[in-house]
């Protein structure tokens, strides 16, 4: 559990960039508390979430997911078939909307790979709209203070980052997990062991169970869930800019008697940024890695969406 001080502490801190580090290195996964999201964002974006789930099918399907990754997924449409834990043998069992940076026509890169429109509910009011862009601007703002505490927290300036997100690939995804129930097929998972593919990822949790994490030494374990907080994970391209010190941890969601409710918002580099360790934090590495972030992201959502294909 790590205090940012509800923004009164500085970016440069070395009390938080040393308690970021220590987590970050043992579990690749902590809680964030003093995070300056207001409440009533979080309070607007769960009830948006319900909202968007409790449409009639052909509502949520008008909208299914574009070949620029924006819009809904529906039941048995992805399969983690990515997975580095364990080989999966059924699609995952959840539903899920999302949303976007705002990308205009005139990207140069307009209507190719994750550049291109949002798409949005017509049976439901502009609230809703409303609600998602201002909890995305909130996070917004946590994950570009997080950006920089974490350069701090592996012993660089604050600015060390900046340089991979100056046109940063954001997802904003709206998650819920259905009842299991008794005839649920062995090996159904709500989201099957996976590492997340960007920087960062900041999910915010309902009351119900479901997220676990694998720890090397505890097997895997449950990240319950704690009011107020924001639970912070490690993924493959920060993992990798840190020269391995932070691992990518694993993590899947598993089903229970409760429906569960989540909201995922990833902050991941530009496109087009290539990504490598920064330095020689980790001894062991002589040859630096490097990886597109963009051809990286790409391939996991062709491995992994059946929209995809």
């Amino acid at each position: 559990m790590i205090d940012l001080g509800s923004g009164t502490s500085p970016v440069d801190d070395p009390y938080v960039a040393q308690k970021l580090d220590s987590a970050l290195r043992s579990d690749g996964f902590c809680y964030l508390t003093g995070h300056g999201v207001p409440e009533r964002h979080i309070q607007n974006i769960f009830a948006a979430n319900r909202q968007f789930h409790a449409l009639p099918e052909v509502d949520k399907t008008a909208i299914s997911i574009n070949p620029t990754h924006r819009g809904y997924i529906g039941q048995g449409t992805n399969t983690t078939l990515s997975s580095s834990v364990e080989t999966p043998t059924r699609p995952n069992s959840s539903e899920s909307f999302i949303a976007m940076q705002q990308v205009d026509p005139d990207h140069p890169r307009w209507g190719t790979a994750i550049f291109g429109p949002n798409q949005w509910p017509d049976s439901l009011p502009s609230k809703f709209r409303i609600d998602l862009e201002s909890y995305y601007g909130s996070m917004e703002c946590l994950a570009r203070q997080l950006v920089q505490r974490l350069a701090v927290a592996l012993g660089y300036s604050f600015d060390a980052f900046n340089e991979f997100f100056l046109d940063p690939t954001v997802f904003l995804r709206l998650l819920r997990y259905p009842i299991y129930e008794n005839n649920t097929p062995a090996g159904t998972y709500g989201s099957a062991p996976h590492t997340d593919h960007g920087f960062l990822t900041l999910v915010a949790q309902d009351m119900n169970a479901g997220l676990e994490v694998c720890s090397p030494d505890k097997g895997w374990l449950a990240v319950k869930p704690i009011p107020g907080t924001f639970v912070l994970n490690v993924a493959d391209m920060l993992s990798l800019a840190s020269g391995g010190r932070w691992p990518s941890t694993p993590h899947r969601v598993v089903l229970s008697n409760s429906e569960r409710y989540s909201v995922a918002f990833f902050f991941d580099p530009s496109f087009d940024t290539t990504m490598q360790p920064l330095g020689s934090l980790n001894k062991s590495i002589e040859n630096k890695q490097s990886i597109h972030y963009g051809t990286y992201l790409m391939n996991r959502f062709d491995e992994n969406y059946d929209y995809r294909s």
